[in-house]
């Protein structure tokens, strides 16, 4: 019976075993036909991998080729927690638990002694860094530490762990630390540009990064890179600036000069060209060191130049004064009765610092008399003064390439009042920023010609050709006469420095015109002005029959016991940076041994 049932038994797991084939071979056909195709892929996927290869930053640079920002490759610690055996949750029920500690307490054991070794080069607390490998553990990437010393990197590179390794990264460095800071901006340690002309400028300078496909043994271990899986990056370009390192570095110095000696709380300096709008220097303290910026307030970072507009005080009487000349509202040599310091202006009443009876169109601005401004005003009208203010650049931005520009504050004329017809005049009831008002006062100086003010000369693709050229001067307009421009400029603002409040800033070999300013401080929800609180200012250019060269500074808050007079504070400084400049730049001097005066050549 037994020999009978056993053909039966073998057919029937024959058939089972011809059923499971069967199956198993539909099952082949359905992966193959429908599944193929999302398999090679995930096979691809575990045997390729793609490593990103960045693009090299672009250099900035000064006028004269000089390095003010560049990148550099740093060396970075990286790990692979994956290629380090890690414990797992495993749901087999036939691994008992006891088995599972072990195993983690072997896996932990691992990550601890490798981060015994590493951490000691790296200077890391091993402890901590175990931790931060253990959280990581089936992850692919871990930043052990990004941009080490080359010491630090052969420390690591000689340890020889597995798991471990070094990627050259590149950071962002300013060889002149400081220089030019507010204006460069700055990147962080992610090639993230977050400030000034690097974030103006990132499209153009950041470049294109590249990729390549490599295949990875089991361990995703390099071993060569796929033919057609290679894409080079493309460097950034490069930024050429109409700033001059050398005048930077001067204005810098004479401006942080001023403020020690009056014990300021800022300041800022801007020096142009007034035929062409180029900014040869532009700087503000307090200042931040660019390859440390992390570490300074963000006050320091603020560029008060072109962000933080204040009254500009008797800096703004010669714009006032122009205007008036251009209406015929008056006329050289007009005597203009200041009422010996005392002035009602219907229910206001407006003082100068010294009584003045009798004063000529020309001495009024000489003297600063705000009385003859007030009248000055009274004449023009508020359309006009409006008008004028506007021609002039204020309550707009200048269109400078720096971000975060300030328009500054000049109310609609809807606003305007009786008060503001003589408040004007006088650099009240209205906010600047220095880039607006030196670039105002550059076309009185320009014959009348408003130009637009630039700090980049052009921008530069990776192989030194031209992508943009900015070197061709921005004629905005022209906002007077050249007739007025030079009453206004070659006569009597030269007359402010050899005989009026700008005396200190005259120099012996050039003729300088300029005009002082000293604007007490507003509070900042109205009201009045703060007691004891001014700005100190003083715009200047020379040579005055050719002006080369224009500074204007001006300083927030010195103390007054000290001095605060735009004169006594701002004018010496301005001086300063007016003669280095002007000796740097090779302009001939104007003023002979014997004190006669000679006439620049025009250009």
């Amino acid at each position: 019976m037994r020999s009978l049932r056993r053909p039966v038994l073998v057919k029937d797991l024959s058939w089972l075993v011809v059923i499971a084939l069967a199956a198993l071979a539909v099952r082949l056909v359905q992966v193959h036909r429908h599944r193929r195709a999302d398999l090679v892929a995930w096979a691809q996927r575990q045997r390729r991998s793609v490593v990103t290869i960045p693009a090299r930053r672009g250099m900035i640079t000064d006028s004269k080729g000089r390095v003010m920002a560049t990148s550099v490759e740093r060396p970075s610690v990286f790990a692979d927690p994956n290629v380090i055996p890690h414990p797992t949750v495993m749901s087999d029920p036939n691994v008992t638990r006891g088995e599972q500690a072990t195993g983690d307490a072997r896996v932990i054991k691992e990550y601890q002694s490798i981060a015994e070794k590493l951490g000691p080069a790296l200077g890391l607390d091993p402890k901590i860094l175990a931790d931060e490998l253990l959280c990581r553990a089936g992850r692919r990437f871990y930043w052990v530490k990004r941009l080490v010393t080359d010491a630090e990197a052969d420390a690591v590179k000689a340890l020889r762990l597995r798991g471990v390794g070094i990627i050259y990264e590149s950071e962002r460095r300013y060889p002149m630390n400081d220089r030019f800071a507010h204006g460069l901006g700055f990147v962080n340690r992610h090639g993230r540009a977050l400030a000034g002309l690097e974030l103006r400028y990132d499209g153009d300078l950041r470049g294109q990064a590249g990729e390549r496909t490599v295949v990875t043994d089991v361990r995703r271990r390099a071993i060569f890179t796929a033919r057609e899986g290679y894409r080079p990056p493309k460097d950034g370009g490069h930024l050429v600036l109409t700033i001059d390192a050398a005048i930077q570095g001067a204005a810098e110095r004479e401006l942080a000069a001023a403020i020690r000696q009056f014990r300021a709380q800022s300041g800022s300096v801007v020096v142009m060209v007034p035929r062409t709008g180029e900014v040869l220097a532009l700087a503000n303290v307090p200042t931040f060191d660019l390859n440390d910026y992390a570490n300074y307030p963000e006050s320091a970072r603020c560029n008060l130049a072109i962000q933080a507009p204040v009254e500009p005080g008797s800096t703004f009487k010669p714009f006032i004064a122009s205007a008036a000349l251009a209406e015929k509202k008056t006329w050289p040599g007009e005597p203009i009765f200041c009422h010996y310091g005392l002035y009602l202006a219907g229910r206001r009443r407006l003082h100068d610092h010294h009584p003045y009876g009798t004063l000529t169109f020309e001495q009024v601005l000489v003297k600063s008399s705000n009385i003859g401004m007030a009248i000055l005003g009274q004449r023009l009208g508020n359309a006009h003064l409006h008008a004028y203010v506007r021609r002039f650049g204020f309550g707009r931005l200048t269109g400078i390439e720096l971000p975060g520009e300030d328009s500054g504050i000049v109310l609609p004329l809807r606003r305007w009042t009786s008060y503001s017809t003589t408040s004007l005049p006088m650099g009240q009831e209205i906010a600047t920023t220095a880039i607006q008002l030196a670039t105002a006062f550059s076309a009185i100086v320009n014959d009348g010609v408003l130009m637009r003010p630039r700090v980049v000369r052009g921008v530069l693709r990776s192989d030194g050709s031209v992508k943009q050229d900015g070197s061709n001067p921005v004629e905005v307009g022209r906002v007077l006469s050249q007739t007025v421009a030079r009453k206004i400029a070659r006569d009597i603002l030269v007359r402010v420095v050899k005989e009026g409040t700008g005396r200190r800033a005259a120099l012996a070999e050039y003729q300088v015109l300029g005009k002082t300013g000293t604007a007490q401080i507003a509070y900042k929800n109205g009201g009045g002005y703060e007691p004891d609180a001014y700005v100190s200012s003083f715009v200047g250019a020379a040579p005055a029959s050719d002006p080369r060269v224009l500074v204007y500074m001006m300083v927030n808050r010195p103390v007054k016991r000290i001095g605060y007079y735009g004169g006594t504070v701002a004018a010496p400084a301005v001086r300063e940076v007016l003669a280095k400049t002007l000796a740097y730049l090779g302009v001939p001097p104007t003023i002979e041994s014997d004190g006669t005066v000679r006439v620049a050549s025009q250009r």
